[in-house]
């Protein structure tokens, strides 16, 4: 899967050159050498002006794509770290409210690893993960504090419950809504447009020309791979990782709980 995400790039990538050359050559047969010398000094003071503004808003989109999978990350973390906070915390609560709320972070984690994870690839989110989500978040509103232990970790409870909703809800909207249709309109059409300006200047050597125009539809081609790559952060080569909920699983199925032969051990010094 990995492979065939980069082979996508790399078709993109090198047809955008074999476009970009084409385009160049049939710029070349429009019109004689002896009219782009003329037209050169426009041309370029055209292409300083085109360049800039597509080159801005080419930046723009590639970082906003960046920062976009960055917070993605975030958000996952932040999501599972609430979850196993709560499912740690549950311990302070009594039965059967204890019970309850480990059982539904556990079904709401195996849930989303399982079924989720991979809905999200094609922008969609699972029903029954949201279900359970909304009943781990009404947990305790049937549940009345009764010593100060209690009283002191149910609103820290309630507070954790919100968050875990939030950020699955940040999730699931980033999920769903990737780049738009239009701004991917509007880079492509930039990118034709600077390389046409790169086809109408006027100059002596063939292989020099290709060169340049080469050059400069790889540069296009690896920043609008990029910003793909980042602008979809749960699918694609560099998805974000529900690695984070299966580390919460393993909390919740006590892999990272020491046996008390391992908590009574003394740690040992090398001599």
């Amino acid at each position: 899967m990995l492979l065939n995400h980069y082979g996508q790039g790399f078709l993109l990538v090198g047809g955008g050159v074999l476009l970009a050359l084409g385009l160049v050559r049939l710029v070349r047969r429009c019109f004689s050498s002896a009219v782009l010398m003329q037209a050169h000094n426009a041309t370029g003071n055209m292409l300083s002006m085109v360049g800039t503004l597509y080159a801005v808003l080419l930046g723009l989109v590639v970082v906003d794509a960046m920062v976009r999978f960055e917070r993605a990350v975030d958000v996952v973390q932040a999501e599972s770290t609430r979850l196993a906070d709560v499912f740690l915390l549950a311990e302070r609560f009594p039965e059967p409210q204890q019970e309850r709320i480990k059982d539904l972070c556990r079904a709401y984690a195996v849930e989303v690893v399982e079924r989720e994870w991979p809905l999200m690839a094609e922008g969609r989110s699972s029903l029954e993960a949201r279900r359970i989500a909304l009943l781990l978040a009404r947990s305790i509103d049937d549940f009345a504090p009764r010593s100060e232990t209690e009283k002191i970790v149910f609103p820290m409870m309630l507070e954790l419950l919100r968050e875990v909703w939030d950020h699955r809800r940040e999730r699931i909207t980033t999920a769903q809504h990737g780049i738009p249709t239009i701004q991917w309109v509007v880079l492509l059409i930039g990118s034709i447009v600077t390389i046409l300006f790169a086809g109408l200047f006027s100059i002596d050597s063939n292989r020099l020309h290709i060169l340049l125009t080469a050059l400069g539809a790889l540069v296009l081609g690896l920043n609008i791979y990029l910003a793909m790559l980042f602008g979809y952060p749960y699918s694609g080569a560099l998805s974000v990782s529900n690695q984070p909920f299966k580390t919460d699983i393993g909390i919740f199925d006590g892999l990272f709980t020491p046996t008390p032969a391992q908590a009574g051990e003394a740690p040992t010094v090398g001599l």
